[in-house]
C-alpha cells in the first residue's frame, strides 16, 4: 500500500519502508521529515491550503498504516 504525500508532485511512499518520522521547522515552515530504510530523507512541507499536504494528517496516516 502506498500513501500519497503530495498530490502536486505525485510523491508517495510505502509505509513499510519508512524507518522514522519527525517534525521540523525551516524558515518558519513546518515539515514532516521521513527517513526511509535506505537512509534517504524525504521532507514534506505543511501547506494545508487547497490541495497542499497537511503533514499532521499524513503523520497519522503513516502511523496507522504501519
Amino acid at each position: 500500500m502506498m500513501i500519497l504525500l503530495d498530490r502536486q508532485s505525485g510523491l508517495a511512499v510505502n509505509p513499510a519502508e519508512v524507518s522514522s518520522m519527525r517534525f521540523a521547522e525551516w524558515n518558519g515552515d513546518k515539515h514532516l521529515v521521513l527517513t526511509m530504510q535506505t537512509g534517504k530523507e524525504l521532507s514534506v512541507r505543511h501547506w494545508p491550503y487547497g490541495d497542499g499536504p497537511n503533514v499532521y494528517r499524513l503523520h497519522e496516516q503513516l502511523l496507522e498504516a504501519q
